[in-house]
């Protein structure tokens, strides 16, 4: 299977390079591709993994002068076709309004900030804990097909609060 990584290049989000690391994948994290460019390389591959910041309008590039949507509904159809894998905030509301097909995240919370917004006040071991444990789970499950349940055994805590509430934010269709 060709998979195509498409993971904004920005500090918040470089623990998730993880899932990718060491596999054999293109990678674009570039936030200036061109919108040609990126539509050539979801045509050419079967999977399209997905991840870094967004809302439910898509997936955001964070540039020097403001941010893009480096996905959103004009690739929609391209993405259809495709095995998918969403990784950012409210990719919930994307996925199910366009109807497509995989793993995908609702509110995950990555950052103090994000938590504190949820009235969870973690500490800053709790926090590395489950962004860590995160990005391992969704490596060691990214060949299953159920990778959902596979996530959820391995992303598992009885007393972080993160995982905790990032554990009801996981899905697949």
């Amino acid at each position: 299977m060709k998979t195509l990584v498409i993971h904004p290049k920005d500090i918040s989000t470089d623990f998730l390079s993880v899932i990718y690391a060491d596999k054999e994948c293109t990678v674009i994290n570039d936030s200036n591709v061109s919108k040609k460019a990126l539509k050539e390389q979801i045509k050419a591959h079967d999977r399209i993994i997905m991840m870094g910041h967004g809302t439910e309008e898509g997936l955001i590039a964070i540039q020097n002068k403001g941010y893009r949507f480096i996905i959103e509904s004009s690739l929609v159809y391209l993405l259809r076709e495709k095995k998918c894998v969403c990784i950012w905030c409210n990719a919930d509301q994307f996925v199910e309004k366009y109807k497509l097909k995989g793993f995908y995240t609702g509110m995950i919370i990555s950052e103090l900030e994000e938590a504190y917004l949820y009235s969870i006040y973690p500490d800053n071991e709790q926090l590395a804990q489950s962004n860590i444990l995160f990005a391992d789970s969704v490596k060691q499950s990214i060949e299953s097909l159920d990778i959902l349940s596979e996530v959820k055994v391995i992303y598992n805590s009885d007393s972080n609060p993160i995982i905790l509430f990032n554990k009801q934010n996981l899905y697949h269709s």
